[in-house]
């Protein structure tokens, strides 16, 4: 009996050498209760076996499996075809080693990834990828990231998704995963994290290989050393290498983004938010309309200049850092950006012009034209019509000047110029201010 199987395995080798030469594998990993009968039915084209897989991955007893087992399907068997993972945006600067390739391509819009490739980015940069489910994937700065496995098909969804992270951090949008037999797991030095779809994100320290895991939505699994927690939205865990996970702890709660505008005008503006407590830090990301990130950064005030971008709608992203590292939940403001108000052609005047106060965030952006021959200019603002009360004056030699919001009530704002004969000035109109009491 056993003679005649070895006959009949040898027989179906030699009929598959001529099918498999120079094919490219798909590895598949099998799950609790799967065998290769069941990944023939789902994957295979009609005219290909079980046990013409069986004899390609050398397997002499199908129901014998171990669970993890990785099979190896050449693309030429598959039913349908496999998806790639889609690089939608890059930030700054990353390299991709593709598998057995030792030489770095520069990573770019549109480039396509594969199971075994290494993506690395430089700092303050990031990759955003797009999964054919859907799901999104957000490579921070200074990570490095390896992706074991990238199983997705089109028109089934992911399948077996595995990612190592060596270094840095990753933000994950999945989508839940209905298929099953399906998984989405990230892996660290220290931890494991397992997920069926939800927003999280992991990062590791490079010397350290400290694990954090925080979760915005829905819930993941985090595993260490035999020992597994539940973490659920709003949570964060910390996993120190051969130390079971932290248990999951609260988030910082989004910073308040109330104070800012509902449109700027070019340039980029200055923003700026109220202290969040427990926060030792902030992460800033910008988002164009296509949700890709353009601009990714972490800074320890409430403040950040942002950086040059083409008009159109934007989302601004910022939440809080805590003394362990955790980064909580995100605040989220749209805002427009639209091309700045064209400022009248410039006429020689013996009194300055005040141009309209424009609203910038939590300042006010000011400019006038000046007068002829002035040797200085005076911004004046007060609480009367008559400027006497003042709040703020300065000599400039400036056309412009960006003010701090004064406290919520009612103001005057004028400019004055100055001339070298006799300390004679001329006054520009006077503009009525009113701030509101919400900023």
């Amino acid at each position: 009996m056993l003679r005649r199987t070895l006959i009949l395995i040898t027989c179906l080798f030699l009929s598959l050498l001529s099918l498999t030469v120079a094919a490219e594998d798909w590895v598949y990993r099998l799950h609790q209760g799967e065998t290769l009968t069941l990944v023939a039915e789902r994957f295979l084209k009609p005219e290909f076996t079980p046990e013409q897989l069986q004899v390609y991955n050398g397997i002499l007893k199908d129901r014998e499996i171990p669970v993890g087992t990785e099979i190896r399907v050449p693309i030429d068997w598959m039913d349908q075809a496999l998806e790639g993972v889609e690089v939608r945006f890059v930030f700054g600067e990353a390299e991709l080693f593709r598998r057995g390739q030792a030489e770095a391509e520069t990573v770019a819009r549109g480039t396509m990834l594969k199971a075994g490739d290494r993506v690395v980015t430089a700092e303050k940069s990031a990759v955003s990828l797009a999964f054919a489910d859907g799901t999104h994937l957000l490579v921070g700065p200074k990570s490095e990231v390896v992706f074991d496995a990238l199983s997705a098909f089109k028109g089934r969804g992911m399948l077996d998704t595995r990612i190592r992270l060596q270094r840095g951090r990753l933000e994950n949008r999945v989508k839940p995963i209905k298929r099953s037999g399906s998984r989405y797991e990230i892996h660290t030095p220290a931890a494991v994290t397992v997920v069926r779809g939800t927003d999280f994100r992991v990062s590791v320290e490079p010397l350290s290989e400290l694990t954090r895991s925080e979760v915005t939505e829905g819930e993941v699994s985090v595993s260490a050393s035999g020992e597994t927690v539940a973490v659920t939205a709003g949570e964060g865990t910390l996993i120190k290498p051969g130390q079971p996970p932290e248990p999951p702890r609260r988030l910082l709660d989004p910073p308040d983004l109330a104070g800012l505008a509902a449109s700027y005008q070019i340039p980029m503006p200055t923003v700026e938010w109220p202290l969040l407590p427990g926060a030792v830090s902030y992460r800033v990301q910008l988002m164009d309309s296509q949700a890709s990130v353009v601009f990714a950064q972490q800074v320890t005030e409430t403040t950040i200049m942002l950086p040059e971008q083409p008009t159109g709608s934007y989302r601004l992203l910022v939440r809080g850092i805590d003394e362990l590292g955790l980064e909580g939940l995100s605040a989220r403001h749209d805002f427009e950006l639209q091309d700045a108000i064209p400022i009248a052609p410039v006429i020689e005047r013996a009194v300055p012009v005040f141009h309209q106060p424009l609203f910038t965030g939590r300042w006010l952006s000011l400019h006038w034209q000046p007068a002829a021959h002035a040797w200085t200019h005076r911004l004046i603002l007060a609480r009367d019509p008559k400027l006497e009360d003042l709040v703020f004056d300065q000599l400039t030699r400036e056309t412009g000047l960006w003010l701090p919001f004064p406290p919520p009530g009612q103001y005057y704002l004028a400019v004055e110029a100055l001339f070298d004969e006799s300390e004679a000035t001329t006054r520009s109109q006077v503009y009525r201010l009113e701030i509101p009491g919400w900023h």
